[in-house]
């Protein structure tokens, strides 16, 4: 079996991509790192020699994509995706669950729509409707960039001037949103990794001491925690409702139980690993098995 992981050149080496190489290398499969500033697409009648990569003509397709290009896939790594996708790659993401993950307001809304708990949200314009804002919301509120990964792009706002300084300090055509703040969840959240439908393990994320963002790649410790029926259900049916094989599923702590804060298609894992003992690589591997008939 040979595996095409797409990724930008520069993150070829992060653990996660090393840890898949590793693991694979055990498992008898081929893993083939591949930049999408590398590829060329042509859409032709030829059929599937339509990709290049280092202006080589492919012959020879993936058994499977796995797409680890996160909140940073623009369009043309999408159109990559996509195009994989019609010439019958098995692709882990698709281009279309991908796209509803990175949009922040987009997958909210269709959680929402589903009676899955979100913190309430407003797509932000400018110029700001205060009046509108401090009737839906009580401060402090969160700013976030509609798409945005690791905690990056993510203000909290004490007050009304405040929020609204901070819009005055942004680009106007840069999409934000604003949300509630779950105050009994500030600084500590979980993470649930769902794969295939599964949701294999949770871990507690608590930020580091100064801030509220929980991330591991912020400085946040990490530690494993118990996936209650409640727990398991909330990460892998908002999995199935943005149309997720892989996930990581970040949980906020309600008073009255949880809400879903956000879903990431191409979640790290090297804090969730440490946390849990659970080799996610192996996990992602066998169901890439099993959905190509490996197992069976």
């Amino acid at each position: 079996m040979n595996i095409w992981i797409l990724a930008k050149a520069k993150n070829f080496d992060t653990y996660e991509n090393i840890r898949m190489r590793e693991v694979a290398a055990e498992m008898g499969i081929e893993i083939t790192m591949v930049a999408p500033e590398e590829c060329e697409i042509i859409a032709t009648r030829g059929g599937r020699k339509s990709i290049y990569i280092n202006k080589q003509e492919i012959d020879k397709l993936p058994d499977c994509l796995i797409p680890r290009t996160g909140s940073g896939t623009n369009y043309f790594i999408s159109a990559v995706i996509r195009h994989l996708e019609r010439l019958g790659v098995f692709v882990l993401n698709n281009s279309e669950s991908i796209s509803h993950a990175m949009d922040k307001m987009a997958s909210i809304q269709m959680l929402a729509l589903e009676n899955i708990p979100v913190p309430k949200t407003i797509l932000a314009k400018t110029p700001l409707d205060l009046e509108l804002i401090e009737k839906e919301f009580f401060f402090p509120v969160i700013l976030k960039k509609v798409s945005g990964s690791e905690g990056k792009g993510i203000v909290m706002c004490k007050d009304h001037s405040q929020l609204e300084d901070t819009m005055d300090l942004l680009d106007p055509n840069l999409n934000m949103i604003i949300q509630e703040c779950i105050n009994s969840s500030l600084g500590r959240d979980m993470r649930v990794f769902v794969i295939g439908g599964r949701a294999i393990g949770v871990m507690v994320r608590t930020a580091k001491k100064g801030t509220f963002k929980a991330n591991y790649s912020a400085g946040g410790t990490v530690e494993a925690a118990e996936l209650t029926p409640e727990i398991e259900w909330l990460a892998v049916e908002s999995s199935r409702i943005i149309g997720l094989d892989i996930a990581g599923v970040d949980i906020l702590f309600d008073k009255e139980g949880y809400q879903i804060c956000e879903i990431n298609s191409s979640p790290y894992f090297k804090g969730f690993e440490e946390a849990t003992g659970i080799d996610v690589a192996r996990e992602i591997l066998n169901y890439v098995k099993v959905r190509k008939g490996e197992f069976l």
